[in-house]
This record gives structure tokens, C-alpha cells and sequence, in this order.
């Protein structure tokens, strides 16, 4: 099955969070530039912006890098954003922001006015809900990304909230999957993720068995991936 080719027939939906239900608003430079305002640190956003972007693309991909079973943890994860961060203001041409800044920087992105829904999302997470299919959310994030479905009012709108830290366990490990699958109640070959990381949920999926659709948010998009959310209700017959 090609990320965006034949229908595909399954009881249950799994959905990543960033990238795919929502992202960074107005972006993680303006937000980490706000904070370090508050903190005497007078920062560009755009610099910020292009400073976390080369911090992502380096730190990202070695995440997990030295453990097949992504184990994690609340602490790892704040660990993780912290040496993040620092990296991402080092990147900009700036110094570490200090521990004070960091801590504001993490708290701000709890906050759900720190993040936008993507248009397509609340109509098709109606439609898959109206078709009698289970929707979780399965992200490599941490405990506050139930703050975050909460206040964008995704909690409401889905069965279930899987978090990599809370679990212990990220993607692209069987163990999150698998945990996830459990959550919903219906068997690996009749469960779909959909995210827009072919490593973490394509291919860690497909290799616990279930289902999987890239979706691609770029523009222009892979031409085997979904460009966006609204295409999935089709290929799924609803």
C-alpha cells in the first residue's frame, strides 16, 4: 500500500500532534523571542526561527538515535528541549538564555494560544468520529501535550491521548504503537496512523503491524503523500 494510494478499510484512526493536528503559532522564533524579551534578552524571531529550524534538523534525527526502544520520560523530554533551546539561541548568534528563560519557554508551550489547529482538522475528526471509528492522538511529546489538546479543545474530540513521555516509549518504537493499539480496543491490522514523519509514523507503525498514511503539509507535497487532513475521509469510503 502506497502513504496515499488505495482506500484503506480499518476500525480505528491514530493521528501524530505537530505537524499534523497543529502547529507553532505564531512560530517557535516569535514565541521563544517574546519569552527572552521578558528575561533582558533582546532577540530577532526570524534569527530564532532559522536558529531552531538548524538546531531541529541536527538534534531531531539523534533523539532516540542510540536506543531502539525510544525509552523516555517527562524529565528526558525537558531535558531534551533544553540543551534544544540553548542550541537554537547558539545557532542565532546569541547566548544560552539561562535557565529562568528556558523555564518560561517550556511553560509558554503549554499554553494552547501557543499553538493553531490546522484548518482541516475539526471537520475531519467530526467526520471519522460521526463513521464510528476510535481517534487517538500518538505524539513524541510530553505531559503537556493534554494541556495543549484541551485547550485547542481537541480532548473532546478524540478517545484518547497517547504522550511518548507519559508511556514511556516514543516512535518509532513498537511499544508506543502497541499501547496505542490496546487504547482503542481493535486489532494492529485494522488500526491507521497518520502523521507526517515517515521514519516515527509510517514506517514505525507498518513495522507494529498497523496501518499507515504519510501526510505532508509542505507545499508543494510529496505526490505520495496526503497534502492534507480533508483527503483522508475519501480513502477511508466515509
Amino acid at each position: 500500500m502506497s502513504s496515499a494510494g488505495p482506500p484503506v478499510s480499518c476500525d480505528a484512526v491514530l493521528l501524530d500532534a505537530t505537524g499534523t493536528l497543529f502547529r507553532p503559532w505564531p512560530s517557535v522564533g516569535a514565541v521563544y523571542a517574546a519569552v527572552a524579551a521578558e528575561h533582558g534578552v533582546t532577540a530577532v524571531p526570524e534569527a530564532l526561527e532559522a536558529g531552531f529550524r538548524a538546531a531541529w534538523r541536527r538534534r531531531a534525527p539523534r533523539r532516540f538515535a542510540d536506543d531502539p526502544e525510544c525509552r523516555t520520560s517527562d524529565a528526558q523530554e525537558k531535558a531534551w528541549w533544553r540543551a534544544a533551546v540553548a542550541a537554537t539561541f547558539e545557532h542565532a548568534g546569541l547566548p544560552d538564555p539561562g535557565d529562568a528563560c528556558f523555564e518560561a519557554i517550556f511553560e509558554r508551550f503549554a499554553e494552547a494560544a501557543c499553538w493553531r489547529l490546522f484548518p482541516d482538522v475539526e471537520p475531519v475528526l467530526a467526520c471519522l468520529r460521526q463513521a464510528g471509528l476510535c481517534v487517538g492522538v500518538v505524539s513524541n511529546f510530553d505531559s503537556r501535550l493534554h494541556r495543549i489538546c484541551a485547550g485547542l479543545g481537541l480532548a473532546q474530540r478524540v478517545d484518547f491521548v497517547v504522550a511518548s513521555a507519559e508511556v514511556g516509549h516514543g516512535k518509532p518504537a513498537r511499544q508506543i504503537f502497541d499501547i496505542a493499539v490496546r487504547e482503542a480496543g481493535t486489532p494492529a491490522a485494522r488500526t491507521l496512523m497518520v502523521g507526517d514523519s515517515p521514519r516515527d509514523d509510517v514506517a514505525g507503525a507498518r513495522a507494529a503491524g498497523c496501518l499507515a498514511l504519510w501526510l505532508d503539509r509542505s507545499r508543494p507535497p510529496s505526490p505520495h503523500a496526503l497534502p492534507d487532513l480533508s483527503r483522508l475521509p475519501p480513502l477511508l469510503g466515509i
